[in-house]
């Protein structure tokens, strides 16, 4: 890359600023992808899930497919969800942040 005087400039990116960048920038990040993709795959009826859906009323999700979903979500992305912490999930959005702090919960070292 060069500036508008001709001179080389680098650019300097992180994941962790990308990630926060694509937040911030409204776009969807991995953990929401792949959960929409997952509920999708669920669901008995077509359906569009987005952050503020609720599992039960909006998406008409039963205990089972909760179930289901705490099973998949804990293969795709290689977690153990408790489930005394999906007693309070209500919403894609807290489903999201669940699987987001688990996995980064994983990541960190011991």
């Amino acid at each position: 890359m060069h500036d508008a005087g001709g001179n080389a400039s680098a650019v300097h990116a992180t994941v962790w600023g990308l990630v926060q960048a694509s937040q911030t920038a409204g776009l969807p990040d991995r953990f929401e992808q792949d959960t929409f993709e997952i509920l999708k795959r669920i669901s008995r009826r077509p359906i569009e899930p987005k952050l503020d859906s609720e599992l039960l009323a909006d998406l008409g999700f039963d205990s089972l497919q909760v179930l289901e979903l705490v099973g998949e979500l804990e293969d795709h992305f290689k977690i153990a969800v408790p489930l005394n912490d999906m007693t309070h999930i209500r919403t894609v959005a807290q489903v999201v942040a669940e699987v987001r702090s688990l996995v980064t919960a994983e990541e960190r070292p011991a």
